[in-house]
């Protein structure tokens, strides 16, 4: 604009004022878009990152329910064979009373603790099952923020792209 008017194109006045004054303004809002870009693109980055550690979590979780469960069978394997074991022994001590019930009282023991055992890793699957869930939630959560994350960058653009024509 300054070189036109040295050059006696455009007169001093008021309509000059008003396109600085018009021009000023959408310099600002340009600078206010690029700004809200440079923040909606770090809170992308980081809704990133945090859908990729909730993924890796997700997995690790999913790997401990399948060691759990692997844990789950070989104790009930474990306990079928203590069994076998122990009804082997009691044939062969059956006319002994006093070492039929020691070993009736060995596998009851074993059974109680193997049912213990197995409480537990169902109560740990149990778990492992809710904070999946739990992370499910929040991935799809942040799975929307990063949708309306995205619509709010288009419209931005849209504005900026608007504000350049």
């Amino acid at each position: 604009f300054d070189r036109r008017r040295r050059m006696g194109s455009l007169p001093d006045g008021p309509l000059l004022d008003a396109v600085r004054e018009a021009a000023a303004r959408a310099h600002a809002a340009q600078n206010d878009v690029s700004r809200l870009q440079e923040v909606a693109d770090g809170k992308l980055a980081r809704l990133q990152a945090m859908h990729d550690a909730e993924r890796a979590l997700r997995r690790r979780a999913e790997a401990e329910v399948a060691v759990l469960g692997r844990c789950l069978r070989d104790a009930e394997a474990f306990h079928a064979l203590r069994e076998v074991q122990a009804d082997v022994r009691a044939a062969k001590q059956a006319q002994q009373a006093q070492a039929l019930r020691a070993v009736l009282e060995h596998q009851s023991r074993v059974a109680k603790e193997q049912r213990q055992e197995q409480a537990g890793a169902h109560a740990r699957v149990a778990k492992l099952e809710f904070e999946r869930e739990q992370l499910l939630l929040r991935l799809a959560r942040l799975e929307e923020q990063r949708s309306a994350l995205r619509s709010q960058q288009q419209q931005q653009q849209q504005l900026l792209q608007l504000q350049r024509e």
